[in-house]
């Protein structure tokens, strides 16, 4: 029986996986985006512009296009970053496939492009730069410079992408990649993007804009609330336990593993704190929750290896989310 649940275990971290639900993903999510009763509820605007499906991309079927790519893209690139940098210690694609599954347990997140999905794609290709700094000081300026010009460039359209601007703060210098050249350099990065668009004459500094607070829930019906609010919050409370019950395994890695999965825990608290203070926009941070819980769900796999029932767990989520799938078409 023990040999039977192994295999069980190393389907859920193969390859063959991934690519079974991404094929789901994208039929699943398909489905969805044909009932038509899924709109866009993005709300908010950056300093300049706005970033939501309808005003990117009027087409709703081409918005759903592109965030389908872009979340098959950021699965694949997680792969890649755990490939490069081993914050997982083990050869793992089981991130990939639960970040995909979690996607389809909230129809507003996966059924059209949203400020939400290019967040995460923002964050991961980050991460590959920042994590390239660690110990790296002397050198690390263009690395620091690149990271905050493009979320200072993403602050012009969406304001949530100031949360990012401090997370990455953190980051730097928890990876010891930062002095006060660093600083300079992040300085210099974050207004860069706005002397450019001022000095070519594209955006008007008269124009800039606060942020815009407009509550989500007016644009859902009332069991469409109640399964939102349901989900993330399963979301929110597993992403916290598993990172608790990590932290034990994870304190005994060798240096530099630590430090980047100690960056996961501060992503994932800072998301939690933002959706809970910036509640009425919290939609745009559930795609980044969902992936911080994959990312937390493939080191409990993983940390747990000697146990060969792991796989229930990893089944019971699968069950729950196709649940709330189906909740969500019928409600």
């Amino acid at each position: 029986m023990s040999y039977q649940e192994e295999r069980i275990n190393d389907f859920l971290n193969s390859r063959a996986l991934a690519v079974l639900l991404g094929v789901v993903y994208v039929l699943a999510s398909l489905v969805m985006q044909a009932t038509g009763r899924f709109k866009s509820i993005d709300t908010g605007n950056g300093v300049f512009f706005s970033l939501d499906a309808t005003s990117v991309v009027s087409n709703p079927l081409l918005s759903y296009g592109i965030n389908a790519a872009v979340v098959l893209v950021i699965a694949f690139l997680t792969v890649v970053l755990n490939r490069v940098y081993n914050f997982v210690r083990s050869v793992t694609h089981l991130f990939s496939s639960m970040f995909l599954l979690l996607m389809l347990s909230n129809p507003f997140v996966c059924t059209q492009l949203g400020a939400g999905t290019v967040l995460v794609l923002v964050t991961v290709a980050s991460m590959f730069v920042m994590f390239s700094t660690y110990q790296r000081k002397s050198t690390s300026q263009r690395s620091v410079f690149l990271i905050f010009a493009l979320l200072s460039f993403c602050c012009m359209f969406q304001y949530a992408f100031l949360v990012l601007l401090v997370t990455f703060a953190v980051g730097l210098f928890m990876m010891q990649g930062i002095d006060f050249r660093g600083i300079i350099a992040m300085l210099l990065g974050i207004v860069t993007p706005f002397w450019i668009g001022i000095g070519l004459g594209l955006i008007d500094p008269l124009t800039a804009t606060l942020p815009h607070i407009e509550t989500i829930w007016g644009s859902l019906h009332g069991n469409q609330v109640q399964l939102v609010i349901a989900t993330t919050s399963v979301v929110a409370v597993l992403a916290v336990l598993l990172m608790i019950a990590n932290l034990f395994t994870i304190l005994n890695y060798r240096r530099q593993t630590r430090v980047y999965n100690s960056f996961f825990l501060v992503l994932t608290v800072v998301t939690i704190a933002m959706m809970c203070i910036d509640y009425r926009n919290m939609m745009i941070y559930v795609p980044l929750l969902n992936w911080c819980l994959a990312i937390q769900i493939a080191q409990s796999f993983t940390i747990n290896s000697s146990f060969t029932k792991r796989y229930i767990p990893v089944l019971l989520l699968i069950a729950a989310v196709i649940a709330a799938y189906v909740a969500h078409l019928i409600s």
